[in-house]
């Protein structure tokens, strides 16, 4: 079925170039270009020496007006300094001794803090110049009960924690990272609102007593200054995460306590471990414990956040409170019932430094997760129903393609040649020449221009001239394909030119059914036939039928849903037929980019031709297989495709320029700029989302679109009446493709942006087309014996 001609009307002029498209031989758009870099760069570097110190700060010193004293760490304190006292605080304190008397200082303030230590304590301490001291709870304070919750806020289960809660009148003191604040401003400012307590468990609960020193101070002083920007609070209190409250635990965070002590924070810790998080996991069986309620005061550790949900938590929390109560106990926050805390909890202002550290931390941590999945509904939408938008239209023309009525062969009696640009083809084109002479269609000429070859190309064609007054050889100096089949599109002697590449190797029908087309166009509006083009060396290697594959699915869907747009983007110069008349109408090949058929193709369109393909006109051609041949040949197409949509970019959304300019196109454009701008991007969040939420989130993503591929794939073996055996590339198509084509359209784009001149980088031929898997699929020997002379 086809569809019906329109009158070609006024066309918009062809774009004329006469030097290579992004050629700049002056350099002077690769100079400009560096500049702006590298202004941008000082421009970064001059922001961030200026911000980098006020940020650096720690608020909490700040509002203390203490200055930032040496580290001391536990190489002067020692790892087995010995803990005293009792409470939910905990510090570490300089001994000295006068007169027997062991008094306790700040190491970084030099204040008496402790002045002796009760008799016991001094025991404990005996001649250690440093010890941990627990402390903390007021001395009025009585059976009092502190909820504490780490890790948070989390979206699920920090609202159900509030709420219930709430309905008990029960304040709580919630530890919150730096990240999880910058997710969820809103829920912490809730905390706030409703009268918990709120205070620092670093940036994205780092051991801040492993990890280097510059590492402790950022998680720190960022969180701090998350929390000021959110909630104008000061809150200079700190619990470590992983910290524990026995002593072995308690001195292996020694460092992580002197860290936090010399930024100005009071450590907090507790006095009961509920290991919710254990019995969550399942480490850990039964119900969670309450804690022994005795009368003296005590301090829970539970979580919101993190690990593998909180249902046990909230249902504990749910069973705790009535309990507690019952007990005589009385909630309260943490600073409530520890003098220490209240003090160092203050109303500020927040400074333009704690403002641009939250949009920091949202831009390294939050907005990715967002663009992550902003990205992901892109994908859906450009690659997924793009992909089922090209098949059904694939589908729709293939099903119209069996109605095709087509005329007999003795109706075509069209004037038919071929033309054929061959550099250096020696060892392939003798083979082409009889595949092409072995046609049931006849031709009046087969010109062969020989574009200045240094090797035997000119004789092989020479001998094969001898046998067959048809075959016409061209020879000029080397210029270029594009020159060469302009030189020998003036030699033809046909209305109508069958294009080839030295190595296409053809079935008996090919040309046939190429040409049938102009049969059946009584218009004069069809300009060109593309063929199939299809990899005859795909059994060489992986790397072969991964191009097997590639070319399958996108001459069997892409371009058959443009053909059924009427917007084919790129007739194939390895096989296709042209009208000479086209061809001659918008000034013939041109060589301003590496993409000679993609510019002739367009240029076609921008006239108001139309192409067509036709899937039954096979040919095979060699392909690449090694990764240097592929890179080259795939670097030129890339660069030539990038080359010809730039120089018909005015086509793009402009009004009247149809399917081609409001869909084709576009989805080529996107194809471009998706790779370019976030594949990078994507890649980076895929290994971040894989090492925060495990490999299987990648996976998913992998899976889906492979899934999606492995449909289309499945519809275009059917469409072409291939093998099924194709599909099994797929899980190698998905690995290969996006990281090639990014590849591929960075290298080109900055080549377009230094102006330099595309090389062709010619393939190195070697006829390995094989002829086994010719006639599998062409059902017929694709190699005939040597053809005799044969009139016109």
């Amino acid at each position: 079925m086809t569809r019906p001609a329109t009158t070609r009307g006024p066309s918009p002029p062809v774009v004329v170039a006469t030097r290579p498209v992004f050629l700049d031989d002056s350099g002077r758009r690769w100079r400009r270009f560096r500049l702006v870099v590298l202004a941008v760069v000082v421009v970064l570097l001059a922001l961030t020496a200026v911000v980098a110190p006020h940020v650096w700060a720690s608020p909490a010193l700040q509002v203390s007006g203490e200055q930032l004293a040496p580290p001391v760490t536990s190489a002067d304190t020692g790892l087995q300094a010995p803990l005293v006292g009792g409470g939910p605080l905990v510090r570490v304190l300089e001994v000295r001794r006068e007169q027997g008397v062991a008094s306790g200082w700040d190491p970084f303030t030099r204040r008496l803090v402790v002045p002796s230590f009760p008799a016991a304590d001094s025991r404990a301490i005996g001649s250690s110049r440093y010890v941990i001291q627990r402390y903390g709870y007021s001395a009025v304070a009585t059976r009092t009960i502190s909820l504490t919750f780490d890790d948070g806020p989390d979206p699920v289960w920090t609202p159900k924690l509030l709420d219930l809660l709430s309905q008990n009148k029960v304040p709580a003191t919630f530890f919150t990272t730096g990240t999880m604040i910058a997710k969820y401003p809103e829920l912490f400012r809730r905390e706030v609102r409703e009268g918990h307590a709120v205070a620092n468990h670093t940036l994205t609960h780092l051991d801040v007593s492993s990890a280097s020193a510059t590492r402790a101070r950022l998680e720190m002083v960022v969180s701090d200054r998350i929390i000021r920007a959110v909630t104008g609070t000061e809150a200079a209190y700190f619990r470590l995460p992983y910290e524990g409250n026995d002593v072995a635990s308690t001195q292996a965070t020694v460092d992580g306590i002197l860290r936090a002590q010399r930024f100005g924070y009071v450590v907090a810790s507790h006095d009961f471990d509920t290991d919710d998080w254990a019995y969550a996991a399942g480490q850990e069986k039964g119900a969670i414990p309450l804690p022994p309620l005795d009368g003296r005061n005590v301090t829970v550790l539970l979580h919101d956040g993190g690990g593998h949900g909180r249902k046990m938590t909230v249902d504990y929390v749910r069973r705790l409170i009535p309990w507690a109560k019952a007990q005589g106990y009385t909630f309260h926050t943490m600073p409530q019932v520890q003098p220490d805390l209240a003090e160092r909890v203050t109303r500020v202002r927040p400074t333009v430094w704690d403002q641009l550290t939250l949009r920091g931390v949202q831009a390294l941590y939050v907005w990715p997760d967002l663009l992550l999945r902003a990205l992901f509904l892109f994908a859906v939408v450009s690659v997924v129903a793009i992909n089922l938008v090209n098949t059904g239209l694939a589908v729709r023309r293939h099903r119209c393609r069996r109605r095709q009525w087509w005329p007999e062969a003795g109706d075509m009696s069209l004037p038919v040649s071929v033309l054929l640009a061959a550099y250096n083809e020696e060892k392939v084109i003798a083979r082409t020449l009889r595949t092409v002479l072995a046609s049931d269609f006849p031709l009046l000429d087969v010109v062969v221009v020989d574009d200045g070859s240094s090797d035997g190309t000119a004789d092989v064609v020479r001998s094969i001239a001898r046998d067959d007054a048809r075959v016409v050889l061209v020879q000029q100096p080397n210029r270029g394909k594009a020159r060469a089949l302009n030189a020998g599109l003036s030699r033809v002697r046909g209305r109508y030119v069958v294009t080839l590449d030295a190595d296409t190797v053809l079935t008996p029908t090919t040309v046939t059914r190429l040409v049938r087309h102009f049969a059946l166009d009584h218009t004069g509006q069809l300009a060109a036939v593309a063929g199939v083009v299809a990899v005859g060396n795909r059994e060489r290697n992986l790397l072969t039928r991964w191009q097997a594959l590639e070319y399958l699915t996108q001459i069997g869907i892409d371009r058959a849903a443009q053909d059924e747009l009427g917007a084919i983007t790129i007739v194939p110069g390895a096989c296709a037929a042209w009208r000479k008349e086209a061809i001659e109408s918008v000034g013939g090949y041109t060589d301003v980019t590496l993409a000679e058929d993609c510019d002739l193709s367009l240029s076609l369109h921008r006239c108001g031709w139309r192409v067509t393909q036709d899937d039954e006109a096979l040919a095979f051609t060699e392909a690449p297989d090694t990764v240097d041949a592929l890179l080259a040949q795939r670097t030129r197409w890339v660069f030539g495709t990038l080359q010809s949509i730039w120089k018909h970019r005015d086509l793009v959304m402009r009004r009247g320029s149809g399917p081609l300019g409001w869909y084709v196109l576009p989805a080529y454009v996107a194809s471009i700029v998706v790779p370019l701008l976030f594949l990078p991007f994507a890649t980076v969040m895929a290994v971040y989302a894989a090492q925060r939420q495990g490999i299987g989130i990648v996976l998913v993503f992998f899976l889906l679109f492979m899934l999606v591929h492995l449909a289309v794939a499945g519809v275009a073996v059917l469409l072409m009446g291939e093998r099924p055996v194709h599909l099994l590339v797929v899980p190698v198509y998905r690995v290969v493709q996006e990281p090639l084509r990014a590849y591929l359209l960075h290298t080109c784009v900055l080549m377009a942006i230094r102006g330099v001149r595309g090389g062709w980088h010619k393939l190195a031929r070697t006829g390995a087309v094989d002829t086994a898997v010719v006639s599998v699929v062409a059902g017929t020997p694709p190699e005939p014996a040597r053809a005799g002379r044969r009139g016109a």
